[in-house]
């Protein structure tokens, strides 16, 4: 049975006041950007797929872009919940000539638009084409090329050199927020808009109905590109939660199952806990296999100290230097004093370089590759090296 607009994405109830702004096919917002389909949501915004009715520059790669319209209440009065705007408009403006600078999803364009529900923040971006999310599915097991795993950890690794420099945290590194470029925007007329049926909608309706995404992930690349897909790019997107290094959003950063040890522990955290994030993010990307889950039997709720202990299992004991910036009575609560979970059974869990951990590569690469997590993924944030020098590791030298 097909799904109700109230159970699907947003949902109905955040059209309200101060809350999601209504969008209809065919608007046009600032008298420039013409409404063709919606092909995203998040918690604070819809993205939508617009035609630029007068692009800067000729060329269907300037002709389609992507809207975002953010909530009323983002950037209502001065207690912003998010610096979104304000980190990307500096990120686009921050030096080009780094290396990284290309693989943001940039800020092309922003302005306000006044609705129903109040005055929203609009961003334009350059169009992309799926998430790597979805991206593992064209490949056998759900499982990436070592060739082209290789290359977006490099490009990661670049673009959060690029927004360290630039005094920029992500906080939010997951498989969600990775895009692919495009590869082919010819796809777009001849293939998404001639294929897609566009939602029919009233704009009389009492009540918004929300409209279901229908992603580009079948049309941005063609069949000559399949075949280098060891050439495709990446973008880091959704800055939507990031932090300035010296003016944190919030304290409790990152995805759940991603959170570095010094997020977890709540002690304080600066741009290193994005490489801890990447490098639980690179397994799961590459080889489908998560490096934690925090759950316990047998409902599989999560719980921290399996989570602790679980990092503990492959990374070895939490440092003093760490725990001393904890809740002392939580530390000799959770922690004994050789820095290991009390009372936590033995995982027997093989480490990283095994056949659970990385399916399907030779011992050879498993042993690289998992030192290559080890060098990313350090305990202590005082012992993680820079993006510099884990580009140097010797699993990024096989391209």
């Amino acid at each position: 049975m097909p799904r109700e607009a109230t159970d699907i994405e947003e949902g109905t109830q955040v059209y309200r006041p101060e809350g999601f702004h209504p969008v209809y096919i065919g608007d046009v917002f600032k008298d420039r950007y013409k409404v063709l389909n919606k092909i995203g949501y998040g918690v604070y915004s819809t993205v939508w797929l617009v035609r630029d009715l007068e692009p800067a520059q000729s060329g269907l790669e300037n002709q389609f872009r992507a809207l975002k319209v953010l909530s009323a209440d983002s950037y209502e009065g001065t207690n912003s919940p998010i610096f979104e705007r304000e980190i990307l408009t500096h990120l686009r403006d921050g030096d080009r000539d780094q290396i990284g600078y290309d693989y943001v999803c940039h800020l092309l364009d922003d302005f306000e638009h006044r609705g129903p529900n109040g005055t929203h923040v609009c961003l334009v971006f350059e169009l992309m084409g799926e998430t790597l999310r979805s991206f593992g599915a064209w490949f056998a097991e759900s499982r990436l090329p070592n060739s082209v795993m290789r290359r977006f950890t490099i490009q990661l690794l670049l673009v959060l050199d690029f927004a360290h420099e630039h005094n920029v945290i992500h906080t939010d590194i997951k498989p969600d927020n990775i895009f692919v470029k495009f590869r082919d925007h010819s796809l777009i007329e001849s293939g998404y808009l001639t294929d897609v049926a566009i939602p029919q909608q009233d704009r009389f309706e009492e009540q918004y109905s929300v409209v279901p995404s229908t992603p580009l992930r079948q049309y941005y690349f063609n069949d000559a590109d399949s075949r280098r897909v060891d050439e495709f790019d990446i973008a880091l997107g959704d800055w939507g939660v990031s932090s300035w290094a010296n003016r944190h959003l919030s304290e409790t950063i990152q995805p759940v199952a991603l959170r570095s040890p010094e997020v977890l522990i709540q002690a304080p955290w600066d741009a290193s806990t994005d490489f801890w994030n990447l490098g639980a993010v690179v397994l799961e990307i590459f080889q489908a296999v998560r490096m934690f889950s925090g759950s316990v039997p047998p409902d599989g709720h999560y719980e921290l100290k399996e989570h602790l202990a679980e990092i503990v299992d492959l990374f070895g004991p939490f440092p003093n230097e760490l725990l001393a910036k904890w809740d002392q009575n939580l530390v000799r609560d959770v922690f004994g004093d050789d820095g290991r979970i009390k009372d936590a059974p033995p995982m027997n869990r093989p480490g990283l370089a095994s056949e659970a951990f990385m399916p399907g590569l030779d011992q050879e690469l498993r042993d690289m590759f998992a030192s290559f997590l080890h060098a990313m993924m350090k305990i202590n944030p005082a012992d993680r090296v820079s993006a510099e020098d884990l580009l140097r590791h010797p699993w990024l030298d096989a391209l």
